[in-house]
């Protein structure tokens, strides 16, 4: 008898509890009373860091998660693990990419008989190494997107106004600086693989014979062919007067490219988002990045060998082998 009306009494103690948690509303809580697990994030110019950059990315993933759509003001909400206490998440644009890890903690906190209790997701940190704690802030590495990342407010709300995390990207001052769309092609011997000067009656865009850009005046291993279009330009290698003179050869270099790649620029470092990229080669109708051709071409073959456009001629974008 002592027993049964001890867990009588026990159960009735919880009771109210029970009602607290399972019990629906009777009055509809205000939009934020029950914070997310979502931090919100933005990406801002770091020269000007309250202009919104609008930048495409191929891909925003928790990672080891599912592709995270941008919102329709170009913010991020990012989910993070409930469970644990780090989430990583990767960006990747067109042409580069980066990484960032978001530390935090979590506590159940409860708000009241009408909106009950949520997860409340505070102190959040940033780090680019998972095995190093989360910061208020980090600087960024050469090479990478962001040039740095920010925390503003280390606790998430359930709105998609006040930011948690901005993401600050070095772009290009448009006045100072341009996107190059010059094409860098090195000359190279074909046996020893070494770059070679080479001299040609004309080198044009296809079409213009009458406007060269290099002449028999010109003698390089390395040019400079300015890309026209958004999307394909196709030059002339001509050694002899004119196609009316049998000993004449000619050979083309069709390129395709884009014009919408996120890219470092070489000299600088600050980031292009309209920079040239993807660039491949097109021979028979056939893309591709590596083509061979006739012992009597001009050149016997050709190779991309580095996508985006830039300015560093150490690195060219097609070698040609003669």
């Amino acid at each position: 008898m002592n027993f049964k009306n001890n867990l009588k009494r026990y159960v009735l103690s919880f009771l109210p509890l029970f009602i607290f948690l399972v019990t629906p509303s009777c009055r509809d809580c205000d939009a934020f009373s029950n914070p997310s697990s979502y931090a919100l994030g933005a990406f801002y110019d770091k020269n000007n860091p309250t202009t919104a950059v609008n930048i495409t990315f191929e891909s925003i993933n928790g990672i080891g998660g599912a592709n995270i759509p941008q919102l329709s003001n170009q913010k991020i909400l990012l989910p993070l693990k409930v469970t644990e206490r780090q989430t990583g998440f990767s960006f990747i644009t067109s042409g580069l990419a980066d990484t960032t890890y978001i530390d935090y903690s979590t506590s159940v906190k409860v708000n009241g008989p009408d909106c009950g209790a949520f997860e409340q997701f505070t102190g959040l940190g940033v780090s680019r190494d998972p095995s190093q704690p989360g910061q208020s802030s980090y600087s960024g590495v050469q090479g990478a997107l962001f040039d740095s990342v920010v925390v503003v407010n280390n606790t998430v709300s359930a709105d998609t106004i006040n930011e948690n995390i901005q993401f600050l990207i070095d772009i290009c001052d448009a006045d100072i600086k341009t996107a190059s769309r010059n094409l860098i092609v090195t000359f190279y011997d074909i046996k020893t693989n070494n770059p070679r000067e080479l001299q040609f009656t004309s080198i044009h865009v296809k079409g213009r014979d009458s406007d060269p850009i290099y002449t028999d005046a010109d003698k390089f291993s390395t040019i400079n062919l300015p890309l026209e279009s958004d999307t394909t330009t196709v030059f002339e290698f001509r050694i002899g007067e004119d196609d009316s003179d049998p000993n004449t050869i000619t050979q083309e270099l069709k390129v395709r490219f884009n014009n919408s790649t996120v890219i470092n620029d070489d000299e600088t470092g600050c980031i292009f988002t309209n920079g040239t990229g993807s660039v491949t080669l097109v021979s028979n109708n056939v893309e591709g990045d590596n083509f061979v051709f006739p012992i009597d071409s001009i050149f016997q073959r050709m190779e991309v060998d580095r996508k985006t456009v830039n300015t560093n001629p150490d690195f060219p974008n097609v070698k040609l082998f003669n």
